[in-house]
């Protein structure tokens, strides 16, 4: 029997799934109030296993998850909703767990999010927002999102998410990453060398990479000087990739056009951010990936997971680790 701690809302959505698991498992459910309760009751446990979700990671008991997960004495198993590793409590978690496997599940949210933002620079939606808060009957020109080019930096879950959906409709697609290769997804996959010749073709360049040393501060003075003045600049993938004064100096020159980003280097961001009030930048507080849809898949590869760990089977996402710190 193993302790599964899990936030209270994510176990409200899979419970019954979790029933069939109840000679294995006792749930230790945390809500937003910070209070833990052994929902079936407490049983003599051996060890731990968790699920960290978006409901705890946005949690007000976000810490309580976290000082649970780090005060027990055996973490046999971590499934993260998340991709990403780097933060520094994921980190702690992925030293201290014996396994540990993240998810993939929301990029098709993630996709759905940098479509809206293509869409909103090339029809000009602040322009168009404006003019109705004007009450202003002006018939504003926009344009096409087929035919333009799009380079995605990141090739990844997320990066094909966006591939799919921008090759549809009828959009240029280069994807970038190191294994090189063919991808259905793109028009073509370019290697992270060819960059800098690629920015300046490019009418839309969206950062869909992890934050490593390697891409640290990845688009910098010499990126955004590469990037042509039409063209739209869109982070999902971490803040840290970007050089913020660097991209801000851009936008005033003029090149990119506009910045859409969904992922600052300071989150949640400071009133006293000039990212707030730039007026070439539109920034929502990370949440592209935060939808019903992006939960649900998560549950479903938690629950399958749960059923292989249980069995020694693999985990699908198992994280290496190697990347881990520790």
């Amino acid at each position: 029997m193993r302790q599964l701690l899990i936030h209270a809302k994510s176990f409200a959505r899979i419970e019954d799934a979790l029933k069939r698991f109840s000679d294995h498992i006792s749930p230790l459910v945390l809500d937003d109030e910070g209070r833990l309760k052994h929902a079936w009751g407490e049983s003599e446990a051996s060890g731990a296993i968790a699920y960290g979700t978006q409901d705890a990671y946005f949690s007000p008991s976000v810490t309580t998850f976290f000082q649970t997960l780090m005060g027990f004495e055996r973490l046999d198993w971590f499934q993260s909703s998340a991709a990403g590793v780097e933060h520094p409590l994921i980190q702690a978690v992925g030293q201290k767990a014996e396994l540990f496997s993240g998810s993939h599940e929301q990029s098709e949210a993630i996709a759905e999010w940098v479509l809206w933002a293509g869409l909103d620079f090339l029809q000009d939606g602040a322009r168009r927002r404006r003019a109705q808060a004007d009450k202003n009957w002006t018939r504003l020109p926009f344009r096409e999102l087929a035919g333009t080019k799009c380079l995605i930096i990141g090739f990844g879950a997320i990066g094909q998410a966006c591939g799919r959906r921008l090759r549809a409709l009828g959009v240029d697609v280069t994807g970038v990453r190191r294994s090189g290769g063919k991808d259905p997804a793109a028009d073509r996959i370019a290697q992270p060398d060819a960059v800098s010749g690629l920015l300046g073709d490019a009418d839309i360049v969206v950062l869909s990479l992890p934050l490593t040393p390697a891409t640290k501060d990845i688009a910098d003075e010499a990126f955004f000087a590469a990037m042509k003045e039409d063209s739209l600049f869109i982070n999902v993938g971490r803040g840290g990739l970007v050089d913020e004064t660097a991209l801000m100096a851009a936008l005033d020159r003029g090149a990119p056009e506009q910045a859409y980003l969904d992922v600052v280097r300071e989150e949640p961001l400071s009133p006293e951010s000039p990212v707030w009030t730039h007026p070439k930048i539109t920034l929502t507080p990370h949440i592209s990936a935060l939808t019903e849809g992006s939960k649900i898949r998560t549950d479903v590869v938690f629950l399958e997971n749960l059923e292989a760990f249980l069995s020694g089977a693999p985990l699908r996402n198992q994280v290496s680790s190697v990347l881990f710190d520790g």
